[in-house]
């Protein structure tokens, strides 16, 4: 996939998650129900489906995370940084490297 089609990509997502924060935050009953109906099970499929990916092994190193040539596998942040999102949002940290200018 090359970096024009990741960033169509990403910005749909971003975009449908400020949709469905916009709706949650609204004071529709009807829409905040049908938007616990359909989007949570969505989300919910969405973070098992990462997790299943990123399995990690008795040394916590996971097959799908980036590595370096040199390296067999790297250490998987993936399920300590959903466990901490779904938790409390402010408690990551931010972006560093190329992912801070997004």
């Amino acid at each position: 996939m090359n970096y024009v089609l990741a960033q169509a990509f990403t910005v749909g997502v971003v975009e449908r998650l400020r949709d469905f924060d916009n709706v949650a935050l609204q004071n529709h009953t009807d829409d905040i129900e049908h938007l616990a109906r359909t989007v949570i099970p969505l989300l919910t499929g969405a973070l098992r489906v990462l997790l299943d990916q990123h399995q990690v092994d008795s040394h916590g190193d996971c097959a799908a995370c980036p590595r370096p040539p040199w390296r067999r596998r790297t250490r998987c942040r993936l399920p300590r940084d959903l466990s901490v999102l779904l938790t409390d949002l402010q408690t990551l940290d931010p972006p560093g490297g190329r992912h801070a200018l997004r």
